[in-house]
This record gives C-alpha cells, structure tokens and sequence, in this order.
C-alpha cells in the first residue's frame, strides 16, 4: 500500500517527464513540417559540408530537456557548470 506522502517526491520528476516530452513533440512537428527551400543551406548543411575529422564541436544544450531523466539532467546541469568554471569559453 503506498502513501499519499512517498508519492509527492514524483510530482516534480512527473511534471518534468510531461514538459520534456511534450517540447521534443513540438520541436518534431516543426522540424517535419518546415518548408524546404531547394537553394537554401540549412545549418546541417553547412555542417556536413564545412566539418572535418578532429574538428570540435560546441554548443549549449537545454539540461531540463534531456531524453534520459532527472538524473540526466542533473549531471548536465554539474557538466556544465564544471565546463565553465574550468574551461570558461572566450
């Protein structure tokens, strides 16, 4: 029999659960339903184009949206922090 009470630490990873999967939904309608241009380069395109073997790619990721959990999440939100203070972008 669970408790009322063991159930209230699973709101905010349930709330945090919907939200993700919900902003992943949109972002694929959008990306899906985008109006290709024939001779327009996309972001991808360049990138395919430009990158060479060894190049080093960064970017800033949405720690609140990572596909794994909670638990993922939190370790990008220390990476980043880590990252920063250790190796701050100039």
């Amino acid at each position: 029999q669970l408790s009322f009470s063991a159930l209230i630490p699973a709101i905010p990873i349930l709330y945090w659960s919907h939200n993700a999967k919900q902003e992943r939904a949109e972002r694929y309608h959008e990306v899906s339903t985008r109006l290709r241009i024939p001779s327009v380069e996309t972001i991808d395109d360049l990138m395919v184009e430009k990158c060479q073997p060894g190049d080093v790619i960064l970017f800033d990721r949405r720690c609140e949206s990572c596909a794994s959990g909670p638990a993922a999440a939190l370790g990008c939100l220390l990476g980043k922090t880590f990252s920063s203070f250790f190796c701050p972008v100039t």
